[in-house]
């Protein structure tokens, strides 16, 4: 039997993704943190290991743009 959601406007009913939305992000600032002391503020997602390698190496925020060709 279909019931719909009376305090949606569509009816639409959520899955459980809610648990997953603050994971991602709780990562990146666990990872900031740690970088923290080298001046490091942000570090785009994905939080990929060679964004993490520049951040730890340079001290500097990572962006997640690609990398721009200087040749």
């Amino acid at each position: 039997m279909v019931t719909p959601c009376p305090h949606h406007p569509i009816g639409a009913k959520g899955v459980g993704e809610c648990a997953t939305v603050g994971g991602p992000a709780a990562f990146v600032n666990a990872v900031v943190n740690a970088l923290s002391h080298l001046g490091v503020r942000n570090v785009d997602m994905p939080m990929l290991p060679d964004r993490v390698y520049e951040a730890l190496t340079t001290g500097h925020d990572v962006s997640g743009a690609p990398p721009v060709r200087t040749d």
